[in-house]
């Protein structure tokens, strides 16, 4: 009887490859074609009569010789799999096919992105034999996939990076959409409001009207603007004014509405900071350089422009400067800038702080000492003075020099030489000295303790630095300037300062000058939890010390004191124009919150 030629005992392996519908080729140990099937003919446009017995199979995918997978199942040290392909997928075992993805360039010049798997075949000693490798074009899909990857991000960044609130709403009113802007607006995040019903962020007295502009079965499509009548409802309650559109569509067979709206307090505010910028600019344009301000010297009264003018006449000498004033009032910014505006500005600015520095010490760090000068003198160290060689030295505390180190400077202003401590060598420099004190110097030479000669040589160009309290009208923009800094510092957000807060850094003394001032705005920044920066009642500036027996009131009981004072004088009122929170200058809720905090009731 004879035997069918398709029976499935007569359907050899290399038959079925032969005839697989998948492009595939099998290499021998030798890395040599034994099998190039007719898929693998019509993928490559390469013919088997050409492969069989060759190495150049991978002629039939890429444009350069490297490996196939196949090889390097062969033989892994051709290279690493997860280097030469997109992607690649690690097998559990020997035995698993390796999976990989790869673009590869075709000999015809076509790039096609691939599904190449291969897996090896064993002989009964466990040795690989051959190896498998077939090929599946997915370039179509992965392009597919690509644009739509593209087109998504592109939604994506269009709707992150818009300004007013998108929500998308379902025929349930649930959000199917929430971007950027609207979790701002609406302080929660998108995973929190995505399926919740919309109505949830609309002021309960707005929902009728709101439930006019969503009408699903409606005929009309065309978009609804509300510029004004609906409040929305943030995610803590609060209710905020709001202009609106209301746009129907359909996407992928699904009615959907599409509410594009602006908080009108935004813009209120914004309109509001925008005419308090215009205001400040007057004060602004006269500061110094076109409005460069080095150092951040941030001032804007009369009586700085004029300390500001001086700095800049004698900037552009070598003369020596003698900046005096109180503690705090910023004579090293002062300093800075005078430096800036010299021709030494490419050069360094040496500080020497010279009330830190112990007075057995202070030789050493102005004018360096030699190696053995002193016990712990284990080598020679440059001074101040040699750092500063073709720039400044800011002497600050002048006051604090020994009456030996006084006359090694006036030598060094003098002649612009000196020696270090402990040695011989004559050490010439070019140094611009700059010099600030809040010590009144002439009693100083009174009592013996500085140097006439020095004070004398110093004082060529004093620059009298005005107090706080005597430029008033710096206040804000220096408040807000630290409002500013700190926030960035804290990661939080403030609008701008309470006005009457505003109005107590008007007022107060500032005995500690600007230092003070920046010590209050960044304990404010700490403490203050709303939109408005919070300025907690100041101790009222004491020309004498309060006795020691005295205990000082905290910063918090002031503010409980003057908080129940203003409710006790309108009669426990919290609300409206001549409520509690208005002469405070406070939010309603913000006070509310502030009283229970303290422990403030009408009870209590």
């Amino acid at each position: 009887m004879r035997k069918n030629p398709s029976s499935p005992q007569n359907l050899s392996a290399e038959h079925l490859l032969q005839h697989l519908p998948v492009s595939a080729f099998v290499l021998n140990a030798r890395h040599q074609v034994v099998i190039w099937n007719k898929a693998c003919e019509q993928l490559t446009g390469l013919k088997a009569e050409e492969m069989i017995g060759s190495d150049r199979h991978w002629q039939g995918f890429y444009t350069e010789k490297r490996p196939c997978l196949a090889d390097l199942l062969l033989d892994d040290s051709l290279g690493d799999v997860k280097g030469l392909y997109e992607w690649a997928g690690a097998p559990a075992s020997r035995t698993d096919i390796y999976h990989t993805e790869n673009w590869c360039p075709m000999p015809d010049g076509r790039r096609l992105y691939l599904v190449i798997d291969a897996c090896a075949i064993h002989d009964e000693n466990g040795e690989v034999a051959a190896v498998v490798e077939t090929q599946r074009d997915r370039t179509e899909q992965r392009l597919m996939m690509q644009a739509l990857g593209d087109s998504e991000q592109r939604i994506s960044s269009i709707l992150g990076s818009a300004m007013d609130a998108i929500v998308t709403i379902d025929e349930r009113h649930n959000i199917t959409l929430f971007n950027a802007a609207a979790a701002r607006i609406f302080r929660c995040a998108a995973d929190f409001a995505i399926g919740q019903p919309f109505e949830r962020f609309i002021a309960p007295r707005c929902a009728p009207l709101f439930k006019q502009f969503v009408v699903f079965d409606s005929a009309i499509k065309t978009p609804a603007w509300v510029p004004e009548g609906l409040s929305a409802r943030r995610a803590d309650g609060e209710e905020f004014p709001i202009e609106a559109t209301f746009s129907p569509l359909e996407a992928g067979g699904q009615k959907l509405f599409t509410i594009i709206l602006r908080d009108v307090n935004d813009r209120r505010l914004a309109e509001q900071k925008l005419e308090r910028l215009q205001q400040e600019k007057g004060y602004l344009q006269e500061v110094i350089n076109d409005e460069h301000n080095p150092g951040d010297f941030v001032s804007g009264s009369k009586v700085m422009r004029t300390v500001m003018e001086q700095v800049r006449m004698v900037a552009r000498t070598d003369t020596p400067v003698l900046l005096l004033g109180e503690t705090g009032t910023g004579k090293e910014l002062l300093a800075r800038a005078i430096h800036e505006y010299s021709s030494r500005n490419a050069a360094i600015l040496v500080k020497v702080n010279c009330a830190a520095l112990p007075a057995e010490l202070i030789e050493s760090e102005l004018f360096g000492h030699e190696k053995g000068a002193f016990t712990g003198a284990i080598q020679q160290r440059k001074g101040r003075f040699e750092l500063a060689d073709g720039g400044t030295l800011f002497l600050d505390e002048l006051g604090e020099l020994s009456m030996p180190a006084q006359a090694k400077l006036l030598r060094v202003l003098q002649e612009q030489e000196f020696e270090r401590v402990g040695g011989s060598e004559t050490i010439r420099v070019d140094v611009r000295v700059i010099a600030a004190t809040n010590r009144n110097l002439p009693e100083e030479i009174a009592a013996g303790r500085f140097r006439a000669d020095l004070y004398y040589r110093l004082n060529v160009f004093p620059v009298e630095v005005p107090a706080l309290r005597q430029r008033s009208a710096d206040i804000p923009l220096l408040a807000r300037f630290f409002l500013t800094k700190y926030a960035k510092k804290l990661g939080k957000h403030f609008d701008d300062i309470e006005p009457a807060g505003l109005e107590q850094l008007k007022h107060y003394a500032w005995p500690g000058n600007v230092r003070e001032l920046q010590n209050v705005i960044e304990r404010a920044v700490i403490l203050s939890q709303g939109s408005q920066l919070e300025i907690p009642p100041l101790q009222p500036y004491q020309d004498k010390p309060s006795s020691l027996s005295e205990k000082p009131k905290t910063l918090e009981s002031l503010e409980r004191e003057h908080i129940l004072h203003t409710l006790k004088e309108t009669g426990w009122v919290i609300s409206g124009p001549k409520g509690a929170a208005a002469i405070l200058g406070m939010n309603p809720n913000t006070l509310r919150s502030r009283m229970l905090k303290l422990g403030i009731s009408r009870t209590g």
